[in-house]
C-alpha cells in the first residue's frame, strides 16, 4: 500500500558533512553505507545465501557467479548494458527486457527475496537478457565494469533515508555520481525516478556538482521507459513522480 507521508514529507539535509580525515576513515564511511556491510568483510564473516534460480547470481561468496556477472558485463559483447540499482519485485525488469531484447539488463538487489520474485517473473515470462545479483551495487560496479562501458544506470524509487544518522546510506552521493562517471561511456546517462520532491532537488544538486555530467529534471518523469510498481502506485492516487537524468560528457 503506498503511503502519502513518502510523497509529501520533508526530510532534513546536513548544511555540513561528516568530517573526512584521510583514506582510512572515508573508507570505513563508506563501508557503513553499504547493505550488510562492505563485500571483502562479508567474504571474510558472511554466511553464503544458497540462494538459486536461473537468473540469480551471488557474486560475493560464489566464484562462479562472479565470473558469470564479469561475462555479463564484459566490453567485449556489443550489445548495449543497463544496469539497474533496486530492482525489487522485477516488474520494470521484464518489462524493459521484453522491450529491448537486443540489450543487456544487469540488475542488482539486497534483499533475498525479491531476488526470488524477480528471478520467477523471468522465468514466467521466458525473457533471456537479464542478471539479477544479489549484492550492494556500490562496491560490486567498482569491481567488475570497465571504465566507459556501461550505456544506462537506472536508480528507481531508493530509500531517501528520512533521519539525519541515515543520510550516510542515501545511495545518490557524491562517491556514487563520481563511480557513474567512471563508468558511463560519453553520452550514456544516470537516471533517478523518485516521488519525494525533496529528494529530487537534493539528488539533482549532487549529480550537477560533478563536472562530467550535464544534468535536468525530465518534462516526462515516466523518462520513455516502462513503468514501475510504484510509478503505477503513484500514478493511481494521484501523487506525482519527477525523473532526474545525468548525461555524462564527452570528455
Amino acid at each position: 500500500m503506498l503511503r502519502a507521508a513518502m510523497a509529501l514529507r520533508k526530510f532534513h539535509v546536513s548544511d555540513t558533512p561528516p568530517p573526512v580525515n584521510g583514506d582510512a576513515i572515508l573508507q570505513r564511511r563508506q563501508a557503513k553505507a553499504l547493505i550488510g556491510g562492505s563485500i571483502a568483510m562479508r567474504r571474510l564473516h558472511g554466511t553464503p545465501s544458497e540462494i538459486g534460480g536461473t537468473f540469480i547470481l551471488d557474486p560475493i561468496f560464489r566464484a562462479a557467479d562472479l565470473d558469470t556477472l564479469r561475462a555479463a558485463v564484459d566490453p567485449a559483447d556489443a550489445r548495449p548494458l543497463v544496469v539497474e540499482i533496486g530492482f525489487q519485485l522485477g516488474e520494470f525488469a521484464v518489462a524493459f527486457c521484453q522491450a529491448n531484447p537486443g540489450v543487456r539488463y544487469v540488475g542488482f538487489e539486497v534483499r533475498k527475496k525479491y531476488c526470488q520474485e524477480a528471478d520467477a517473473l523471468a522465468v514466467k515470462n521466458a525473457i533471456e537478457n537479464a542478471t539479477f545479483c544479489l549484492v550492494d551495487a556500490r562496491e560490486m560496479l567498482r569491481e567488475v565494469l570497465a571504465p566507459g562501458t556501461l550505456d544506462q544506470l537506472l536508480v528507481f524509487f531508493p530509500d531517501p533515508w528520512w533521519k539525519p544518522r541515515h543520510i550516510k546510506k542515501r545511495l545518490l552521493t557524491a562517491d556514487f555520481v563520481a563511480e557513474a562517471a567512471r563508468a558511463l561511456r560519453p553520452g550514456g546517462r544516470l537516471l533517478l525516478k523518485t516521488d519525494v520532491p525533496g529528494y529530487a532537488d537534493w539528488a539533482q544538486g549532487v549529480m550537477a556538482d560533478d563536472p562530467h555530467f550535464d544534468v535536468a529534471r525530465l518534462a516526462h518523469p515516466g523518462a520513455e521507459l516502462p513503468p514501475t510498481l510504484r510509478e503505477r502506485r503513484c500514478h493511481f492516487h494521484g501523487y506525482p513522480t519527477f525523473a532526474v537524468q545525468a548525461t555524462r560528457k564527452p570528455t
